[in-house]
């Protein structure tokens, strides 16, 4: 398997790893492609955008997006998916392991150092009323926890919802710290990254999102 970083629009791989992801979420819980193209194109963040590719045998059958945010040092896992017929074969692992040097890259080049911590969002169980979909959160749960991530309990973190014309998600908040972090420093990380991704990559109304800020205390 190996991985190649997408930097342009106009790569092949971006296209192909954008269909697998309209593959594999729904259409109603789905971001539109204008927020990758964005990302990708944007003079204020594609410097420090990721979006990386697994692929084997020139298949893609993996993808990861995130971005690295510099004033704080700190990064946002923004996508973690496999192809379904990959599944259970440690691809996810080797991606998110090559996401993170990714990042880490992207501390390096600006301050000589691995990044202070690296955040993601999942949905827990308590967003399911079935038993499968209370049993993959569970499963992601204890995938993330074994590569280092812990939910910060302290929070009651709500995420902007993709489909903006519906009202803010609660959802659970994954922090993986590289160094021990105090919450004044962890909170205006997650404040960074948060108004990195919603407001400059999504493209959702500042004083909405401030306002989701204000309501999290951050």
């Amino acid at each position: 398997m190996n991985f190649e970083v997408v930097t342009s629009i106009d790569d092949p791989l971006f296209k192909t790893a954008l269909e697998m992801y309209e593959d594999i979420f729904k259409a109603e819980i789905r971001e539109d492609r204008h927020v990758f193209i964005h990302s990708l194109t944007s003079k204020y963040i594609k410097q420090h955008y990721l979006f990386l590719v697994g692929l084997l045998d020139g298949k893609v059958i993996s993808l990861s997006t995130g971005h690295y945010e510099p004033t704080t040092n700190s990064a946002f896992i923004i996508y973690l998916m496999v192809h379904p017929d990959y599944r259970n074969q440690r691809i996810g692992v080797q991606t998110l392991e090559r996401t993170e040097q990714e990042l880490h890259k992207h501390a390096q080049s600006v301050h000589g150092r691995d990044a202070n911590m690296i955040m993601l969002e999942s949905f827990g169980e308590d967003s399911y009323d079935d038993e499968a979909g209370k049993e993959q959160a569970n499963m992601r749960k204890g995938f993330f926890n074994r590569h280092g991530y812990e939910i910060l309990q302290d929070l009651d973190y709500i995420q902007p919802n993709p489909q903006k014309s519906l009202p803010p998600t609660p959802i659970d908040l994954f922090i993986k710290q590289y160094l021990p972090l105090q919450k004044d420093v962890i909170s205006p990380s997650i404040r960074s990254c948060y108004i990195n991704k919603y407001i400059h990559g999504n493209e959702n109304d500042r004083e909405f999102v401030y306002k989701l800020l204000e309501d999290m205390n951050l």
